[in-house]
């Protein structure tokens, strides 16, 4: 298999999307937030953790022989996370330091050392730790790259440290993980323990490149069927309020990597397109973001310019922070990510 797929790309890309109407909350009674799939639109995060740990282990589950290869695998991932999530935490505080002086301002008076404190959280990749605290970091859904890089580092342990017994290794983490998950009694661990949920999918995802790597499977006819599943079972846990049985999500998006691995069906088709592809291209910067986007598009519509929170305008409101978000991220990926990551790889070569 190839070191990328397509198709899996576009799933990501859409749901990157879909986690921005998830965080457009500030009108939680409305119908464009308050359903089954909206809500449940932040178990999104979960795929992108099976997906990430599905795409490490297809490209370094066999590649990690020394000490140097370690590192050199850890660096690489550094370069792809850091320079983004640097530029968005430097942003999210001149705008909070700015808003604390406007009429304007968002939240209430947090203080200079809250954003210090909640920066240096997320920069050094604790922000899903209790470590130094559980922040709500300034940029809030960035706690879930600290839980990404800190899959990195035990992925990359293990291969070196384990190499003859790391499917052992990975299951009883997952295993590990989803018990603490259960004693917590709460499943979307974030700022404090969110590394353990992260875990527990980039586990499964691991597991779901050692099925494929073992098999061919043709499933073109799951793709439909598999997304019927998905939406009963978002339904059925709003609906019966199940917050541990969100853990079976995990699995769920990993069986759906599965499919949509081994399709070439109408859906897979219509992911591999270009605008599809070029979201997931993106996606990253769509979720580090779409959180400054949606409070700059809602204090500018309904503070500033007074309007009503009308259907219309919380319409308004939402496709319009996709589209800015969407253009935005355009730039920041070719001048942060793809540029600042260049001059971080000449700089640590």
């Amino acid at each position: 298999m190839k070191g990328r797929v397509e198709q899996l790309d576009g799933l990501r890309g859409i749901f990157s999307v879909l986690v921005i109407a998830h965080h457009h909350n500030a009108f939680k009674d409305h119908y464009l937030y308050n359903n089954f799939f909206v809500i449940n639109a932040s178990l999104f995060v979960d795929f992108f953790f099976v997906l990430s740990g599905f795409v490490i282990a297809l490209n370094y589950v066999n590649r990690i022989h020394t000490t140097g290869d370690f590192f050199q695998f850890l660096k690489k991932r550094f370069i792809r996370l850091y320079p983004l999530l640097f530029y968005t935490e430097v942003i999210f505080v001149i705008a909070n330091l700015v808003g604390d002086q406007s009429s304007m301002k968002n939240v209430g008076s947090l203080g200079l050392s809250y954003y210090f404190y909640t920066a240096f959280d997320a920069l050094t990749f604790m922000g899903s730790t209790p470590v130094f605290g559980s922040w709500i970091s300034n940029n809030y859904p960035s706690w879930s790259i600290s839980a990404e890089m800190i899959s990195y580092l035990v992925f990359g342990l293990v291969i070196l440290c384990l190499p003859r017994f790391k499917y052992f290794a990975f299951t009883l983490i997952t295993i590990v993980s989803a018990v603490f998950i259960y004693s917590r009694g709460e499943y979307l661990l974030a700022y404090d323990y969110g590394f353990v949920r992260g875990l527990l999918c980039f586990c499964l995802g691991i597991f779901t490149h050692f099925i494929l790597s073992k098999r061919t499977f043709h499933l073109s006819a799951f793709e439909i069927p598999f997304l019927i599943v998905l939406l009963t079972a978002m339904y059925l846990v709003h609906y019966w309020d199940l917050n541990l049985w969100k853990l079976v999500f995990p699995p769920l998006f990993s069986i759906g990597i599965i499919i949509f691995a081994s399709s070439t069906g109408f859906v897979s088709q219509m992911l591999s397109s270009k605008p599809f592809q070029y979201l997931g291209k993106i996606s990253y910067s769509i979720y580090l973001n779409h959180a400054l986007v949606l409070i700059l598009v809602n204090v500018l519509l309904f503070r500033f310019l007074k309007s009503q929170p009308t259907d219309l305008m919380i319409a308004i409101s939402l496709t319009s922070s996709i589209l800015l978000t969407i253009i935005y991220s355009h730039f920041t990926y070719e001048y942060v990510e793809m540029k600042f990551g260049k001059f971080l790889k000449e700089k640590l070569s």
